[in-house]
């Protein structure tokens, strides 16, 4: 009997092959999370930018350095006013055995130990208990007074920080969805680009607002531009984001891509970096959320569809699975949206044409 020859296990070495030959995503200005990838080169020291505006640049740290950093301030403070306050013992002499009439400067303290637990009392104010600051030693109650305000500030700015750092607007932007595609649709000879946004959180998006900019090659090869895109709602606008709204681009003569068709839309080389922005009805916080769309993300004759609502006793329930779903328009052509324009110009002056003529000859047809 012919024995089946043996199949290799998969070893971590397929796996580092395997996301070597996979391909790369294409280079983009803003990522499809909206972080951008644009650095600095040769800029100046750092130093200049991050003291004078050091709570923004603390802010701006992962989550991780900020623990670090803070814990860093406690540690150090506590240590350094420990280490205060021994010196201070010992040159009045409280660690050197006495009969007991002498009175200490921080009362049942007698090692370095125990003085670092009564810093951070201190600080923290959970104190006192069985060690306290006596008023033989005005130095000690000096170094209270300044530990005491010295804490104060940093509980405040450490509150501070994470407050900002959890009402910062990208962390509400996680919860703002885009359409991963864009679409370009005719309407009655007008051609247009939309998107589809969806906010995921309950908390409702109070007056969004859209904004939207393309980066593109100049023409004269000098480099690429920017050009600034305006992107209206396509139903009445509402001030509330209760279910996925559908923003549009008019192509119009002031658009750049007045003269793209078919083809230079899905082989072009720009960028359509759309930004939303409004408050939380919740937090009352801004909320800012940003993504971009290569031409590969760009789908030709094709709109979005309306997400479907189904209504359960009193809760209306949208189908999720209709959000990334898009409907063809077949009367469409390939030609740009100026050719279009032009086309149908001339079709309008060629039936105006045809109606004077017919009323000029006296014929009874009504045209509508």
């Amino acid at each position: 009997m012919e024995r089946k020859p043996r199949t290799r296990r998969r070893s971590i070495v397929d796996i580092f092959d395997l996301v070597n030959s996979s391909q790369q995503e294409d280079f983009r200005i803003v990522t499809k999370s909206g972080n951008t990838t644009v650095k600095l080169a040769n800029n100046p020291s750092s130093k200049k930018f991050f003291y004078p505006n050091i709570f923004i640049s603390v802010v701006e740290l992962e989550s991780a350095w900020i623990c670090l950093i803070f814990l860093t301030c406690f540690l150090l403070s506590w240590f350094t006013f420990a280490l205060l306050y021994f010196v201070v013992a010992e040159a009045n002499g409280d660690f050197v055995p006495t009969d007991g009439e002498t009175i200490p400067c921080v009362e049942d303290v007698h090692n370095f130990l125990e003085m670092f637990q009564f810093s951070m009392e201190t600080q923290t104010t959970i104190g006192y208990g069985t060690r306290y600051v006596t008023d033989e030693c005005p130095t000690a109650i000096i170094l209270v007074v300044i530990q005491s305000i010295l804490g104060v500030l940093i509980l405040t700015a450490i509150t501070g920080v994470i407050l900002f750092k959890f009402q910062s607007p990208k962390r509400r932007a996680h919860t703002v969805l885009f359409s991963k595609f864009a679409c370009v649709y005719e309407e009655d000879d007008v051609y247009f680009i939309e998107i589809q946004i969806l906010n995921m959180q309950r908390s409702q998006l109070i007056d969004p607002k859209v904004a939207a900019l393309c980066i593109m090659n100049r023409e004269d090869g000098s480099g690429k531009c920017r050009l600034d895109m305006e992107f209206n709602p396509c139903h009445e606008s509402s001030r509330l984001f209760f279910r996925p709204k559908v923003f549009r681009h008019l192509i119009d003569k002031s658009s750049p891509f007045w003269d793209f068709n078919r083809k230079d839309f899905l082989k072009g080389d720009y960028e359509i970096i759309v930004v939303v922005e409004g408050v939380d009805e919740f937090t009352d916080s801004f909320v800012h959320a940003r993504t971009s769309y290569l031409p590969s993300e760009v789908k030709w004759s094709r709109h979005f569809k309306q997400m479907t609502a189904a209504r359960k006793g009193n809760i209306f329930k949208l189908n999720f699975n209709d959000f990334t779903r898009t409907k063809r328009s077949y009367d469409m052509t390939d030609d740009s949206a100026s050719v279009a324009s032009r086309r149908s110009s001339v079709e309008k002056n060629d039936d105006n044409e045809i109606q004077m003529s017919e009323f000029v000859n006296g014929d009874t047809y009504q045209y509508q």
